[in-house]
């Protein structure tokens, strides 16, 4: 199941509290009015965070909000991350812990980092389908305290987001990152200069590195063994680009187990791959609907034939896709 740290997601409300809005109507709004008795620690599922920048968003009457609010990121705000980040010594470390360990702050996406002799480039792929809200605060978050720690000067080369922005707005962010940003394009990524990956962080401290590290081991352990299996296969079916040719082996090979013991505990958490999979598809189904034909989307979904995605749907809904679209915009 991807989430963030109660910490992440409580930054967030006190951002909007800062603009005037009531933290707890904000949880109510959002559905998750019991998020003030959770203990602390607890993660927060990534459709409430989703939901809660969405919110602000509309309250707010900001179409970049997500981009306002990377902009107020705090180092605590990361929780350990932050702090372990902090104390590097210097921005290629620094980009070693964020890779390491960004599950500990947000198990949202996955984070890539490659270079050449001039650029060095961060990829972010969501692992499940984000907003441009919660992206952009991603990315913007990242520049923020790299700037905060380094030089509040500092400019990548360049940002590229897959969500397309208005050419106002992608001047709005052009002025703040200080280089070119480029809306609508195949993945989300920051480009910077190579050299920057050798500038020193004032506040580095070897031994409190060693110590945040060890910790954050720790925490990264705990959040992976507390989560079940089924999220686990979950969180991997998500992350796939499409589901063809995925299969119960090659999920079973991803979490280091064979396939029937992973067979055995799904069946100890009541439920099967083959439902986990139709559940995949049916809540992909849902935002290809309007976009896609039934056959691309059948091929998405990983059925060699629509005449397989047709019975499947029928055993899903009751109907077949047509009857089912035709119903559903009558209603």
């Amino acid at each position: 199941m991807n989430t963030t740290s109660d910490i992440y997601f409580s930054s967030v409300l006190n951002y909007l509290s800062q603009k005037g809005l009531c933290k707890q109507t904000c949880l109510q709004q959002i559905g998750f009015s019991e998020f003030k008795e959770k203990v602390i620690g607890d993660r927060v599922s990534l459709i409430h965070y989703q939901a809660l920048l969405e919110l602000g968003k509309q309250n707010c009457e900001d179409p970049l909000f997500g981009f306002h609010l990377g902009q107020d990121i705090r180092t605590a705000d990361y929780g350990v991350l932050g702090y372990l980040i902090e104390s590097s010594r210097d921005l290629a470390a620094a980009i070693d812990s964020l890779l390491h360990y960004d599950t500990l702050v947000a198990d949202i996406g996955t984070a890539n980092f490659s270079y050449n002799k001039q650029i060095a480039t961060i990829c972010w792929t969501p692992k499940n389908q984000c907003s441009e809200q919660v992206v952009l605060r991603n990315m913007t978050a990242w520049v923020a305290v790299v700037r905060h720690l380094l030089d509040p000067d500092l400019a990548p080369k360049c940002l590229h987001f897959v969500h397309p922005f208005t050419k106002l707005q992608l001047h709005q962010l052009s002025n703040w990152f200080g280089c070119d940003v480029k809306g609508g394009m195949t993945s989300n990524k920051i480009d910077f200069p190579h050299d920057y990956l050798q500038f020193k962080f004032s506040s580095d401290n070897p031994i409190m590195h060693h110590t945040l590290t060890q910790l954050s081991k720790e925490q990264l352990t705990d959040i992976q063994s507390g989560q079940r299996v089924s999220q686990r296969v979950m969180s991997i079916l998500m992350s796939k680009q499409d589901l063809h040719g995925v299969n119960q082996p090659i999920v079973a090979n991803a979490l280091n187990l064979t396939p029937r013991t992973l067979q055995r505990k799904l069946k100890r958490e009541h439920c099967t791959f083959a439902h986990l999979l139709d559940q995949e598809r049916k809540r992909r189904y849902a935002l290809l609907a309007d976009t896609l034909s039934l056959g691309e989307i059948a091929a998405v979904l990983g059925f060699n034939e629509q005449s397989s995605f047709n019975r499947a749907f029928k055993r899903w809904y009751g109907c077949a896709p047509n009857a089912f679209s035709i119903h559903y915009t009558q209603i």
